[in-house]
C-alpha cells in the first residue's frame, strides 16, 4: 500500500526536523565594537598673518574630560601632517587658544584638525580620574582620535591662494626649463668632445678639461636646482602639487644620471677607463626610473599637462 505525502507536507515536516534538530545558539547581546568617545567640541577656527608667520585662534570646549588632560592636535592637508601642538585643559574644559603656526608660509585651502588624547601619557591625576570611571573613558578604544572635516579652514585668503596656484605654475615651468637646459648642453659638449672640438689637448681628447665641464657647466647647476626643489617641497604652496613635485624630480634626477652614465659611455667609445667621479655621484641625487630619452619627454609632457603649461613654452 503506497502513502502518499502532499509536497506541502514533506516541506512542513522537513523545517520541522530542521528548527528542532538542533538548540539554536544564544543571541549575542555584545553587538558590534562601540566606537570610541569623542570627548572635544570645536566651535570657532581662525587664522591671522603676522609678519610673516600665521596663527590661528581655536576655539572650543571638552567638558567631559578631566582638568590638565592633554589633547595632541595635528594640522592636516588630506593625509599630510602640516603641524602639531598640544593644548592643555584647565579647570573650565574651554579651549581657548592662539597658536604660533611657525615655519607654515605660502596659502593653501582645505587644511582640517585631527585630535587624539593618549591615557597613558597624561599627567598621574589625569589617568587617576580617568581610570575611577573606565565606561566613561574605556582604554581598549584608545587613543581617542576625533578629525574635525566640518570645520576645514584655509591659510590666505581665495585671492591668494589663487595668486600661490599661478606661482606653482611658473615654479614648475622655470625648473622644467633649467633641467632641459642642463640637459642639451651636457649632450651638446658630449657630442663636440666626440667631434674633437672641445675638450682637447694635443690633439687628443682631454678628461680634465671634460670633468671640469661637467662639474661647472652641468652636475653643479643640478645640485643647485635639487636644493631649491627640495626647499620648495617644504612649503604650503606645493603641498597640493605633491604628485607634480615628483614628476619633477623624476626629471631633474634623470638628467644628473644621465650625466654620469652618458659620460661613462662617452670614455668606452675613445677607448679609455672612465673618470673616477664618473663612478661615485657625490651629493647629488641620482635616483630615477629611467634615464631613456623617451621616459624622460613622458615624464615632461605629463607635468606639463597636470600644471596646465603648454610645451611651446618650454622653448622660450
Amino acid at each position: 500500500m503506497k502513502v502518499l505525502v502532499s509536497p506541502r507536507l514533506m516541506i512542513s515536516s522537513l523545517l520541522s526536523v530542521l528548527l528542532c534538530a538542533a538548540p539554536l545558539p544564544a543571541q549575542d547581546d555584545s553587538g558590534p565594537p562601540k566606537p570610541p568617545p569623542t570627548f572635544v567640541e570645536l566651535t570657532s577656527i581662525q587664522t591671522t598673518k603676522k609678519k610673516d608667520d600665521w596663527h590661528m585662534r581655536l576655539v572650543g570646549k571638552a567638558p567631559d574630560l578631566p582638568a590638565k588632560t592633554v589633547i595632541g592636535f595635528e594640522i592636516r592637508w588630506r593625509t599630510n601632517i602640516v603641524f602639531s601642538f598640544n593644548v592643555e585643559l584647565d579647570g573650565t574644559r574651554r579651549i581657548d587658544q592662539v597658536v604660533e603656526l611657525k615655519g607654515l608660509h605660502g596659502s593653501i585651502s582645505g587644511l582640517q584638525l585631527r585630535s587624539e588624547i593618549r591615557p597613558q601619557s597624561q599627567p598621574r591625576e589625569v589617568q587617576i580620574a580617568m581610570e575611577k570611571d573606565p565606561a566613561k573613558y574605556p582604554v581598549d578604544t584608545a587613543p581617542w582620535k576625533q578629525s574635525f572635516w566640518k570645520n576645514k579652514f584655509d591659510l590666505g585668503s581665495a585671492k591668494d591662494i589663487e595668486r600661490v596656484r599661478g606661482e606653482a605654475q611658473e615654479f614648475f615651468l622655470a625648473k622644467i626649463r633649467d633641467s632641459l637646459k642642463h640637459q642639451r648642453t651636457f649632450e651638446d659638449g658630449r657630442t663636440a668632445s666626440i667631434d674633437g672640438a672641445r675638450f682637447q689637448k694635443g690633439g687628443k681628447f682631454d678628461p680634465k678639461s671634460w670633468q671640469a665641464f661637467c662639474k661647472k657647466d652641468v652636475r653643479d647647476p643640478i645640485r643647485k636646482l635639487q636644493g631649491e626643489i627640495k626647499e620648495a617641497r617644504k612649503t604650503l604652496t606645493m603641498l597640493p602639487h605633491s604628485r607634480d613635485m615628483k614628476y619633477l624630480v623624476e626629471i631633474i634626477n634623470a638628467v644628473a644620471k644621465r650625466s654620469f652614465d652618458r659620460s661613462r659611455s662617452l670614455y668606452g667609445e675613445l677607448d679609455l677607463s672612465p673618470d673616477p667621479d664618473d663612478l661615485s655621484p657625490a651629493k647629488i641625487d641620482i635616483n630615477c626610473r629611467s634615464t631613456r630619452l623617451s621616459n624622460l619627454q613622458k615624464t615632461v609632457e605629463r607635468l606639463c599637462e597636470s600644471q596646465k603649461i603648454e610645451m611651446s613654452k618650454l622653448s622660450t
